[in-house]
């Protein structure tokens, strides 16, 4: 047998005192604290989720609260939401569980409390032929009274026709009529709910006596005005409802959302102010009312003006930029265009983010961010029905009101960090947004009503486009934001970041310069990304002991030299992995792509006597697909073993090890496949593999090398440690094409098909006796060795 609320009370609750606003049991009532002890223990009971008695007082603004100055019945309540406005206004919500009965008061610290007991109440505890016969004569003069003034809503009449406990309907009869407080208090302090039947069967019994003295076809005395709280609407809320009508008449709007709101207001105009859904429709009405239907801003269509823009706020990025000019083109031709949704996808810092700001900024548009990241409720993107409590629309159509403005630029950050769980799938739900097709009529549930998004740019970011589902990502048009190079790094720092980190630490005046060696040592030894984010974190670090020592009365360097880095910045944080200083058996260069960009990987292999019929180990948190690579290698190797003069049992006889510093972070991939291929024949043939050499690709058992990603990182970690040869599949020669000029003046790359080919050119003493072996090493260094400046550009 369950227990009732009352029963589960505790002997003491923290009070809350309240000036002439009645809670009954089953009703949630939006309140402001201001006092500051009010608003303290608010926040203390929702977070604790604990249970809060609500007083009345008899003198209101009395303080300390006193037993004699406070209606000896009030309710229990939790306090279901509480936020913030200001630090001195805090809005609240609060749930009526039970009536209680003051018993004292206790002051035991900053907060007073109250022993208090709980009325329980049941419908078979009074169920009685004269309580029944109440209950119904309650029930027809409210829907007496109903018919001659404002109709009750069909939900409202259902409810209360269901309802069997007579103390619940009485409640809910009192709620909707909102008579006076003195009135309202009494029927709080009935705890007997027949006292409270006869109460409500009084008041309505006069109401109707009242409505039947109007004369009939006279709206003036049929519907008596009379103030607010107590009846139907007053001369202000009628000026109010006429005002939204004329706005809703000169938004100019669809015909059928134009019908729906007329709608609203038609049911706004036939209802009393003081039924609990007069003020909900009303919010609604103004809330569409106030959307930007037609309101849109005038777009800068000027191309060069444009470009400036974004060149001064932006080095590189030269496709996005691309991208959005080409845009403003077409718009300049069609002025019907739909907005194009993009997604920007790359490392960390590199400025996806402050793009979308000069993207509006460049358009003549208003910019709109909202962060995706952890979203798990669908809701947050579709909004929640009006028949949930507290229902609001989503983030889109709020952010939409905020901007004033039907053509903003909307960016949807961290789209890959959208979460999913029992609440939905926020991602289903943005499909209608993203899609250019569909989202001229996107439907939020708390509007209920088609808007036009067809004219937002919307611009996506993410760091991976993988954990964007598929059907999300075919919606968008996927621009890749590869990592910076050193040299472009600098450029950024030069143009922008020392610029910015003066004037934000208050040494505009001071003309505080860096070296080059400065900025490649913070660069290399620092940090360790592809964006340039953290460089402006030890820039501005710098900044600050610049500005104390200005303070303090110090000298402010002019130049910040390598030699100052340790004194300013600590030891070094990363160190820079360079090439081996010599060629080794066993050991090739490969290349990796990381989210920080790229790096080289020194891939190792050892022999031993094998034990146990293995032949394989692997090590150096290698993932699964990295493993696979590995297999691969070792097979194709067994497989051309007597062509490169391996005997045939050396497999057999031992084991062989292959490890990938540093073990401590996870790898996996397919790119190491043939690095790991040519390390294996290195140590079975006991050849030397060349140090200055660094290969990356995918291999197969047929011997084919296959393309892989990250090649514009890849190649300028290597140029980092200093190696200036670079293998790679043949197919990823067109991706040079994104290094910068001097990577590509610099190195030599060598594009293969086979992995025959790459032999000679990592262990150049090794010779292979197969006849088609000799014609492919031919043909490499025929057509596949290749300057870049010629070939990439």
């Amino acid at each position: 047998m369950s227990s009732s609320p009352a029963q589960l009370l505790p002997d003491r609750l923290p009070i809350l005192a309240l000036n002439n606003i009645v809670i009954f049991p089953l009703l949630a009532v939006s309140i402001t604290a201001r006092r500051r002890e009010d608003i303290e223990l608010l926040l203390d009971c929702q977070k604790k989720n604990e249970l809060i008695a609500i007083a009345n007082q008899r003198r209101a603004g009395t303080f300390p609260l006193t037993y004699d100055n406070i209606h000896p019945v009030g309710t229990a309540c939790r306090v279901s939401q509480a936020k913030l406005k200001n630090e001195s206004q805090l809005e609240a919500v609060l749930e009526g569980i039970c009536r209680i009965s003051f018993l004292r008061l206790l002051n035991t610290g900053k907060q007073p409390q109250a022993l208090i007991a709980g009325y329980q109440e049941s419908a078979q505890q009074h169920s009685d032929s004269t309580t029944q016969m109440l209950m119904e004569s309650s029930l027809s003069l409210l829907k007496a009274c109903c018919a001659a003034g404002q109709p009750l809503p069909e939900s409202a009449t259902s409810l209360l026709d269901r309802i069997s406990n007579p103390g619940h309907l009485a409640d809910l009869i009192i709620i909707y009529l909102q008579p006076d407080f003195t009135i309202q208090q009494k029927a709080l302090s009935l705890t007997n709910p027949k006292d409270r039947l006869k109460l409500v069967h009084q008041l309505l019994y006069e109401g109707q006596k009242k409505l039947n003295k109007g004369v009939p076809g006279n709206p003036d005395t049929a519907r008596p005005r009379q103030t607010g709280p107590h009846g139907v609407r007053n001369e202000n809320e009628d000026e109010e409802l006429s005002e939204l009508r004329t706005k809703i008449t000169e938004l100019e709007l669809d015909k059928q959302i134009h019908k729906a709101i007329t709608k609203e207001l038609d049911r706004l105009e036939r209802m009393n102010p003081a039924s609990p859904d007069y003020h909900n429709i009303l919010h609604y009405v103004e809330y569409v009312s106030e959307l930007p239907w037609q309101d849109e801003n005038r777009e800068n269509i000027d191309l060069n003006k444009a470009e400036k823009i974004l060149d001064e706020d932006h080095f590189g990025l030269d496709k996005i930029k691309e991208r959005i000019l080409e845009h403003l083109a077409v718009r300049q031709l069609n002025k019907d265009m739909k907005g194009p949704i993009i997604c920007l996808v790359g490392p960390p810092g590199v400025g996806k983010t402050s793009l979308g700001k000069s993207i509006a900024r460049a358009m003549g548009r208003e910019f709109i961010r909202l962060s995706l990241g952890g979203v798990h409720d669908e809701a947050e993107i579709r909004g929640h029905r009006r028949t949930y409590l507290g229902a609001m629309p989503g983030k889109i159509i709020q952010e939409i009101k905020r901007s004033a403005s039907r053509n903003p630029v909307f960016m949807l950050d961290e789209i890959d960090k959208l979460g999913r769980d029992f609440r939905g799938d926020p991602a289903s739900a943005l499909l209608e947004v993203m899609d250019p097709e569909q989202n001229n009529s996107f439907v939020d549930h708390y509007l209920n009503l088609p808007f036009d998004l067809s004219r937002v740019l919307f611009i996506a970011t993410a760091n991976q486009s993988d954990p964007i589902p598929a059907p999300l990502l075919d919606r968008m048009e996927i621009i890749a934001l590869p990592g910076y190079s050193e040299e472009e790094k600098k450029s950024i720092a030069y143009r922008y970041l020392l610029d910015r980190q003066r004037e934000n630490h208050g040494l505009k005046e001071e003309r505080i310069v860096f070296t080059d060696e400065a900025l490649d040592d913070i660069i290399d030894h620092y940090t360790r990304e592809s964006g340039v984010r953290n460089l402006e974190k030890m820039i501005g670090k710098i900044m600050r002991k610049c500005a104390r020592d200005k303070v303090a009365g110090k000298t402010v360097p002019k130049s910040i030299t390598s030699r100052d880095l340790k004194e300013l910045l600590g030891p070094t944080r990363h160190h820079k992995e360079l090439a081996a200083a010599r060629s080794h058996i066993g050991i090739v260069t490969g290349l990796a792509w990381t989210p920080t960009g790229g790096d080289i990987l020194f891939i190792e292999a050892a022999l031993m006597e094998s034990e146990k019929g293995e032949n394989l180990t692997l090590t150096g948190s290698l993932g699964e697909i990295m493993k696979e690579s590995a297999q691969t290698a070792l097979s194709y190797l067994r497989s051309l073993s007597p062509s490169y003069g391996i005997e045939g049992d050396f497999f057999e006889k031992h084991l062989i090890h292959i490890h990938i510093p540093s073990g401590s972070i996870p790898k996996d991939g397919p790119s190491a496949g043939l690095a790991i291929f040519l390390t294996l024949l290195s140590l079975a043939s006991g050849r030397i593999a060349d140090h200055q050499v660094a290969v990356t690709g995918e291999i197969s058992l047929s011997g084919r090398v296959l393309p892989v990603g990250g090649i514009k990182e890849k190649v300028l970690a290597a140029r980092r440690a200093g190696i200036t040869n670079i293998i790679l599949p043949r197919e990823n020669l067109k991706n040079l094409e994104d290094l910068p000029l001097a990577a590509r003046d610099e190195m030599n790359f060598f594009g293969i098909d086979t992995i025959d080919e790459a032999v000679p050119l990592v262990i150049p003493s090794l010779n292979s006796v197969r006849e088609e072996g000799i014609t492919q090493k031919s043909h490499a260094k025929q057509n596949v060795t290749f300057s870049a400046p010629t070939s990439a550009n």
